[in-house]
């Protein structure tokens, strides 16, 4: 396909409302009107015989799936399993792992709060120590990362977990020399890869993480609810889903196919997801140049400068721009401001906090136009 970023033929492809200037793909994602189509295909046919469907058809339907998505991550497909979302990826691993108290996780310091949350429930409930590793932000090599979860390394580090990209700050992990990293201490790594699916090349089995989980439902184009957990061969008899049910005791695939009674439409809808995005050719260069001069816009208007050079290794199609004033803690401030800056001008964007600094957080794709950014940066104009 020939097309443009944020033309109204590449826009008419998404049932967004029009009226909405929407910045904050890295949110939830945004599913193209096809793949809901497919989706709704596959929900009509579930209907049609639910019994029939769920009980007899579903597991070769899944694994017909699966297929696809371990050739779209470069992964064995015997070692991933579909979960809705990347947080119950990461659960299952962690609510697997034997813990005794004194273990310690580390993890960034700039991680997610759900899964900071998921160690503190181990903290609770087994004694494990969080240790955070404190990234550099501004930061100028990603190798400057490495050093930092190095340099938090002990004796008493029982798991590496690391975002492949980092949800407030947007930057780009590098996986690759954190996984050397882990694997020259003997330590297993568990890879948040929430954004990363779709946004940046993935190849699990060269990688060599011990777990990896991301979403499809975000740069994947796939629906609410499509995500992966991909546990390496020699941890699957280890790893069981978040909740246990029929498939306990029969191997790591068929325990996670089956959970309970879920609608499992989203994850049958995936072919779809992903042929389109491979219908749209320089996808992730198109984005990423879009995030770049969103972002350039953006600190020249705000007066602020710049985290990081513009290096592919570092961000992709998501960037944070500081904000004037600083940030005095106060998180529920932070979605006020995305919240009246939504009513005010119809513009989706959230902001984030770090390092006592506030950031807006910006997000490029395929619907976008460079206008976009535009009235963004009028609307925060000092």
């Amino acid at each position: 396909m020939n097309w443009t970023s944020g033309s109204p033929e590449i826009r008419s492809l998404w049932g967004l409302d029009p009226a909405v200037t929407f910045l904050n793909h890295g949110s939830f994602g945004a599913t193209p009107r096809v793949v809901l189509a497919e989706q709704a295909r596959w929900r009509d046919e579930m209907e049609r015989e639910p019994v029939d469907f769920l009980a007899r058809r579903l597991p070769e339907l899944l694994a017909q799936v699966r297929l696809r998505v371990a050739r779209f991550v470069g992964a064995d497909p015997a070692g991933l399993g579909f979960v809705p979302n990347a947080t119950t990826g990461v659960n299952a691993v962690l609510r697997s792992l034997a813990w005794s108290p004194g273990d310690e996780i580390l993890l960034a310091n700039q991680s997610y709060n759900a899964v900071k949350r998921t160690v503190v429930y181990l903290k609770d409930h087994f004694g494990v120590v969080p240790v955070e590793a404190n990234l550099p932000f501004p930061i100028q090599d990603p190798e400057e990362i490495t050093a930092a979860f190095a340099a938090a390394l002990t004796p008493r580090t029982r798991l590496l977990l690391v975002d492949h990209v980092i949800s407030p700050t947007a930057l780009v992990c590098p996986v690759a020399s954190l996984v050397a990293l882990a694997r020259a201490r003997g330590i297993p790594i568990l890879v948040d890869g929430a954004h990363a699916p779709g946004m940046v090349p993935l190849h699990l089995d060269a990688l060599g993480a011990d777990f990896y989980t991301g979403n499809l439902h975000k740069w994947a184009f796939a629906a609410k609810g499509s995500a992966f957990v991909w546990v390496g061969e020699a941890w699957r008899n280890r790893v069981h889903p978040v909740c246990i049910s029929h498939g306990y005791g029969a191997g790591y695939l068929p325990e996670f196919d089956w959970t309970g009674t879920v609608d499992p439409s989203a994850w049958l809808a995936l072919p779809a997801a992903l042929d389109f995005h491979a219908s749209l050719p320089g996808l992730n260069a198109s984005n990423h140049a879009l995030v770049q001069a969103g972002r350039e816009l953006l600190a020249e208007v705000l007066g602020t400068e710049l985290p990081h050079p513009d290096d592919p290794r570092l961000y992709a199609n998501l960037a944070a721009i500081a904000v004037p004033g600083g940030f005095d803690g106060d998180f529920g401030g932070l979605q006020a401001r995305g919240a009246r800056l939504f009513a005010e001008h119809r513009i989706e964007v959230p902001f984030t906090a770090y390092d006592g600094r506030m950031w807006v957080r910006i997000s490029g794709q395929a619907y976008n136009h460079p206008d976009d950014y535009r009235r963004l940066a009028e609307a925060l104009r000092p």
